[in-house]
């Protein structure tokens, strides 16, 4: 069942994000073919290199407005399914969890594919084609572990970045009719607690290095190579993230399961 929710969810928000994606990528192929042609030109008037300033600088609006598209749509899906969709979604014998799981994969999938999407636009008005990200001379497993860890990290975080609008619509589907309001609030205010929360984090964890005497740990941490030890703090800061994420979603499965409220 969660492969059709999960296609049923990629097919919804294709409706409005390919079209957006597809038009901004007309209006990008037109500004690079505009670019290539005045950048082979020499003494330009002022007015036509204002001009492709000016041109340059709407189609960087307009691939924000694809990344901006893009989170706005995915997150209005959950939105409304603690709305008035919700009565007809939450009716299928699908539990929570399957629902939250395809809108954030769903999600997930869109931003990954709009990294690229951003690079082939870019390419597009650099006029150059990029031959490969990363090169694999001398690669050994210190560093290639490291991209890996990276990668895990990055993908955490986007995890991390959804559940925190997922579960600030969850406690504003609480307060009935205010509920987009108090989800906005609910939104900043949860950042602003997990501020909070890091800070006294890192206050302890540098008062605990102090008292334990972390020389060392430093020690040993001097004896590895520079790439092994990025790996192992890659290591804790993603065991860390998805600590977090498994907290936001059980609070969430929680709430949807035990505290729903449909407006």
């Amino acid at each position: 069942m969660l492969n059709k929710l999960l296609r049923y969810e990629l097919k919804v928000t294709a409706r409005t994000l390919l079209p957006v994606g597809g038009g901004v990528l007309a209006f990008t192929v037109v500004t690079g073919l505009v670019n290539a042609v005045l950048n082979s030109q020499s003494n330009l008037p002022d007015m036509v290199t204002f001009l492709q300033a000016l041109l340059l600088f709407a189609d960087g609006l307009a691939l924000l407005l694809v990344v901006a598209a893009c989170v706005f749509v995915n997150v209005q899906r959950f939105y409304k399914l603690l709305g008035e969709q919700g009565y007809l979604m939450l009716s299928l014998p699908v539990p929570a969890w399957q629902h939250i799981a395809a809108k954030l994969l769903c999600a997930c999938l869109w931003t990954i594919g709009c990294v690229f999407y951003l690079g082939v636009c870019g390419s597009i008005l650099s006029g150059s084609v990029p031959t490969s990200l990363v090169s694999t001379d001398n690669l050994d497993w210190p560093v290639a572990a490291a991209m890996l860890m990276l990668v895990l990290l990055l993908l955490a975080l986007l995890v991390e970045a959804y559940l925190e609008f997922y579960l600030a619509c969850a406690i504003g589907g609480q307060f009935g009719q205010q509920r987009l309001l108090a989800s906005i609030v609910s939104y900043f205010v949860l950042g602003f607690l997990e501020q909070i929360l890091l800070v006294f984090l890192l206050i302890v964890v540098a008062f605990g290095s102090i008292q334990v005497n972390a020389g060392s740990w430093l020690e040993a941490f001097a004896r590895v190579s520079p790439e092994a030890t990025m790996v192992w703090m890659f290591l804790l800061v993603l065991l860390c993230i998805v600590l977090v994420d498994a907290i936001k979603w059980a609070i969430i499965q929680w709430l949807m399961t035990r505290r729903l409220n449909l407006v």
